[in-house]
């Protein structure tokens, strides 16, 4: 009897664990809903924020960024292409027409992109990031190694699916910083 009274608080801590484990998980990514509208966007938010290649201080979510980034990853799953140009314009167009106060380099139009990440072809947010780190204009944007780039402190991700498209997954992270306001005001 004792050993069967033994098995069940071992069964029964071992399942309390196991949820315990799936509720912290579930309440981090909830923490970063303004990061994502997905958990899978959160997900990749929190790789891209807590990746020890990270050079950041800081990489605050930021609500408007990541509607732009699921607005674009939707278009991309859409159209069936991952591209930085689509119906919104380029990339650094696109946020300032979606309404953030983007901060550029001076002298630059608005036919670039100083922040804008796109993917597409794996289901897998740890698979996306390897496929950023290995890209060299990617990794000096996402993980800040360029001092532009590192002074950019707000991120949004999209992520889409589409299963009769060629990529039928689709990434979108913008991370960007916002201009000082004019005359005090945002």
């Amino acid at each position: 009897m004792l050993k069967n009274g033994l098995i069940a608080l071992v069964s029964l801590v071992v399942t309390w664990a196991a949820h315990a484990d799936k509720s912290f998980e579930e309440s981090e990514l909830t923490a970063l809903s303004a990061c994502g509208e997905n958990k899978k966007a959160q997900l990749l938010a929190k790789l891209v924020k807590e990746d020890p290649d990270q050079l950041r201080s800081s990489l605050s979510c930021n609500q408007k960024l990541t509607s732009i980034a699921q607005q674009k990853a939707e278009e991309m799953a859409e159209a069936g292409e991952v591209s930085h140009h689509g119906v919104g314009g380029y990339p650094d167009q696109r946020l300032i027409e979606g309404g953030y106060n983007l901060k550029l380099p001076e002298g630059v139009g608005l036919e670039g992109n100083h922040v804008e990440a796109v993917q597409g072809g794996s289901s897998r947010a740890e698979d996306i990031l390897s496929k950023f780190k290995n890209s060299y204009q990617h990794r000096v944007h996402l993980f800040g190694e360029h001092s532009f780039f590192l002074e950019q402190d707000e991120i949004g991700v999209g992520y889409a699916y589409n299963w009769n498209s060629p990529h039928v997954d689709y990434w979108v992270v913008y991370i960007a910083s916002r201009a000082e306001p004019e005359n005090g005001t945002e």
